[in-house]
């Protein structure tokens, strides 16, 4: 059985690195010497993410995981929510966490419209000011979002500031007043976010993320358990 626990500490252990895109990288690195028993590999791993121009240690640091002792799988790892921090800090810093919303990427059918129209219903004022226009939303994530893992299930906690704009004939934006469309933009919010931002999400998490381990290892019996500050993902293995 092999038991891989992404951490963070002091190594002397080579470093191993897999560059993800232009912004970041992983960090797989040993932070301690394998540990064997008679039935198992016990290794512990830096897992954190980093900026590949200019890297640097996290702000905060790792939770010390408490894996099950019951183990039906061959191998296991664990992805501490420190894992996934480190990820949204390093592409919150690098200022990539932003989405741009028009009217034209909501689905044709949907009664919901980013046009100054539709935002009239409830604020009659954008309407009059701006007649017969869309409206652009600019997204942005003002600090590194955070997540949480819980026996439960998981918190994630964004913090996303979004400016509304209407696009004016000759295609120059004109801000709408946020603090007036409070109410309004955590509607839009609520839509836009299942319905456009999380399939991007999704569409980029099809791609993969590299995990360490061997070559020819094919894994199956897949199982992905949520536990206090990690997550446990146990397969069995099959070398081809």
């Amino acid at each position: 059985m092999l038991l891989c626990k992404p951490t963070h500490g002091p190594s002397s252990s080579p470093l191993v690195t897999t560059k993800i895109d232009q912004v970041a990288g992983i960090n797989y690195s040993l932070v301690a010497p394998l540990t064997a028993t008679a039935d198992s590999l016990d290794g512990q791993l830096k897992g954190e993410f980093y900026n590949v121009a200019q890297p640097s240690p996290a702000p905060f640091g790792p939770p010390a995981l408490a894996f099950p002792p019951d183990h039906e799988r061959m191998v296991y790892l664990g992805f501490s929510d420190y894992f996934f921090n480190t990820a949204g800090l390093v592409y919150q810093q690098a200022g990539v966490l932003h989405l741009t919303v028009m009217d034209d990427m909501i689905p044709k059918g949907s009664k919901f419209r980013l046009t100054t129209t539709f935002l009239g219903a409830l604020i009659p004022q954008v309407a009059k000011m701006f007649p017969n226009m869309t409206v652009q939303l600019n997204i942005w994530a003002s600090s590194p979002p955070h997540l949480t893992m819980l026996p439960t299930g998981l918190v994630f906690t964004p913090a996303l500031e979004t400016q509304a704009f209407a696009v004016l004939p000759n295609s120059s934006l004109a801000p709408l007043f946020v603090l007036h469309l409070v109410e309004v933009l955590q509607a839009i919010m609520n839509y836009v976010l299942p319905t456009i931002a999380i399939p991007k999400i999704n569409e980029r998490l099809q791609k993969g993320f590299p995990l360490p381990l061997p070559a020819n290892v094919q894994l199956f019996n897949l199982v992905l358990q949520s536990h206090q500050n990690f997550l446990l993902f146990g397969a069995d293995v099959h070398y081809s």
